[in-house]
């Protein structure tokens, strides 16, 4: 086995990739600056995660420890929830995201430079109270908390801390001497760089649900790891549970490829080259991991980035993948759609499609304008988002750019095609986009939105949400260290008159009470909300996800004259900034809390985790501020 590396092409972009072809000349490594980070620099490489658990699990099920289809129960006796489906959730489903789990309950699973046992202690608790939004393997729709339970299940199976296990099972015999978790590879002088708002300094962001996001691993390792998946490697798997773990279930095109852990495992132009290749990806905050694997090549390659996304990175490393596979002789064609063929009359059987639709977030209104094309009317923002598409000859929809009525349009760069599906008796709009980067690209095809049913809500209830509706909510709960302040600090609720009985994305259910009823593929993180007062003002509860915010009423403006703010354990103390221009705090923050500054449109301007701000801090005007800590410590303020 012979390999190479490519070093980083930024100081953010860490590449590797391992595979059986020679190793470049030097002349081809001219590129290579010494003062970027190394490939044995750490990131946390979120998701990716879920293949260390799933071998885990795997492992175990040879060894006649685990079922993979036996129920979860049978695993975890603690494990149970409101909704009595949850018996059926096998640990094959926990692994290829059909268990019909709600999600993630988030809490303080994303960290700066620091550590907490909370999320994992309480997602047996959370999962209690909360209800499954599908039949276990009705369909598969992307979940981390199925894969914090496989972590909870591989501690109990196994006798041993997930994190022992890794570094038993995993690591030692792959000889990974820096990837870990949390626990046992916190060394912030090891991590990348990590970047806020383009280009500021800001702390490290940790994954605290370990088994689904929360590996610690550099670009050398990651891509050692990739290589246990080649075929004949027995070092942590047989062949035979890798290729149950490359194989996925689903025959629906629009649902995904899902293996067990993998989230890709059909690529049709590679498969049209007669490879096969597996990948998995991944995101935090501010890090991003690509794994992309051809095991019978022997080609495994990790692109992990502070920066970008992960799917930018699977670009990066599909391009590597071709440039390997070339070098074997295999030349993958990666085939760029054209333009559809299209008419200027829709099909009178589309007209009966016209109807409100929703999707995870919020509510479309689908017509149809004097027959000639399809519009969707996104109503969920501050102005409604208008997308328009002719009809074409492959009885398809596909997106134009520019006004159809005008006659100044023409078909959207990406490419994007919708088509209606009927799915177990309800409508859904699907949708084939392509996504470019550079000279290469993939399509992603998915469920977009669901048909909305009849919805019956009480004039009661309809008007205690259009009181809310426009109302600001900020994020209340949560460590001083967790990283949604910076990142979804604010929530707004938004009623529509064009789509009586929903706010936001969820159907109301009486006046202090909205559910999510989307039922479909891909449709992860689904929320459900409850509002109940505190010290008399409104707290919004998304209780599927462990998250509270409080009414923008229960904010005053921060006096002229204060000297220092008390903090409280997991609640927040919010101010806004005033009308006044010329303000500037100099704070005295002290260890395990934080503070966070955000303009008038709630963007972040300051936080104290950006590592070269220093302590003088101006307010934006009509802004906020808010202080967080625990019980007994104080913020020292000099105006």
């Amino acid at each position: 086995m012979k390999k190479y590396r490519i070093l980083p092409v930024t100081a953010a972009v860490l590449l590797t990739l391992t595979a059986a072809i020679p190793a470049p000349a030097a002349e081809e490594q001219s590129y290579i600056n010494k003062e970027y980070e190394t490939d044995d620099t750490l990131i946390c490489i979120g998701s990716v995660s879920k293949m260390f658990v799933t071998t885990a699990v795997m492992q175990l099920s040879e060894q006649g420890k685990i079922n993979i289809d036996a129920p979860v129960t049978e695993y975890l006796p603690d494990f149970y929830m409101a909704d009595p489906r949850y018996k059926d959730i096998t640990v094959r489903m926990l692994m290829d995201h059909t268990s019909g789990l709600m999600g993630t309950t988030q809490g303080d699973f994303l960290l700066f430079n620091d550590r907490d046992r909370a999320p994992y202690d309480i997602l047996l608790s959370e999962l209690k109270s909360q209800r499954l939004k599908a039949d276990p393997g009705d369909f598969s729709a992307y979940c981390n908390d199925g894969f914090e339970l496989l972590e909870l299940i591989t501690e109990n199976v196994s006798g041993m801390s997930f994190t022992d296990y890794v570094e038993e099972n995993i690591c030692k015999p792959l000889d990974m001497q820096q990837t870990g978790t949390p626990w046992n590879a916190f060394r912030t002088e090891e991590m990348t760089d990590t970047f806020i708002n383009g280009n500021i300094p800001i702390a490290q962001d940790y994954c605290m649900d370990i088994g689904s996001g929360g590996i610690l691993s550099t670009a050398e390792e990651l891509t050692r790891f990739g290589s246990a998946f080649f075929k004949g490697d027995t070092t942590l798997l047989s062949d035979n549970s890798k290729q149950e773990m490359s194989k996925t279930a689903v025959t629906d095109e629009y649902e995904g490829s899902y293996g067990l852990g993998w989230d890709f495992v059909s690529y049709g132009d590679y498969e049209n080259a007669g490879v096969q290749v597996i990948s998995k990806g991944g995101d935090i905050q501010n890090q991003h991991a690509m794994l992309l694997v051809a095991p019978d090549e022997e080609i495994s390659i990790s692109v992990l980035s502070a920066g970008g996304s992960s799917s930018e990175n699977q670009m990066l490393a599909m391009a590597l993948m071709d440039i390997a596979l070339a070098e074997n002789g295999t030349v993958v064609e990666h085939s760029k759609p054209q333009d559809k063929e299209t008419l200027d009359t829709v099909p009178d059987k589309y007209l009966d499609y016209a109807d409100i639709y929703f999707y995870d977030r919020g509510v479309a209104v689908v017509s149809f304008p004097d027959k000639k094309y399809m519009q969707i009317t996104d109503l969920s923002g501050d102005r409604p988002e208008i997308k328009q598409f002719l009809y074409t000859t492959e009885d398809s929809f596909v997106l134009m750019d520019g006004s159809v009525e005008s006659g100044n349009a023409v078909q959207s760069k990406n490419h994007t095609t919708v088509y209606f599906k009927n799915r177990s008796g309800t409508d859904y709009i699907c949708s084939d986009e392509y996504m470019e980067i550079g000279s290469n690209g993939m399509s992603f095809k998915s469920y977009n939105m669901q048909r909305s049913g009849k919805i019956t809500v009480s004039d009661e209830a309809q008007a205690a949400w259009d009181a809310r509706n426009g109302k600001k909510y900020y994020l209340y709960s949560g460590k001083y260290s967790n990283t949604l302040y910076s990142d979804m600090s604010c929530m707004k609720l938004k009623t529509y008159p064009e789509a009586r009985g929903y706010v936001n994305g969820q159907v109301i259910t009486d006046s202090d009470h909205a559910q999510s009823a989307l039922s479909m593929p891909g449709g992860r993180d689904l929320q459900d909300i409850e509002m109940r007062r505190e010290n008399g003002y409104e707290i919004m509860d998304i209780t599927t996800a462990a998250l509270e915010f409080i009414s923008e009423d229960a904010i005053g403006i921060l006096p002229d004259d204060i000297s220092e703010v008390s903090l409280h354990t997991k609640k927040a103390s919010w101010y806004s900034t005033g009308d006044r221009s010329d303000r500037t705090l100099t704070l005295e923050i002290p260890e395990n809390a934080s503070v966070y500054v955000y303009d008038a449109y709630d963007r972040m301007t300051y936080s104290s985790y950006m590592t070269e701000y220093g302590n003088d801090v101006p307010l934006p005007v009509n802004g906020k501020i808010v202080f967080l800590g625990e019980d007994g410590g104080t913020v020292k303020i000099t105006q």
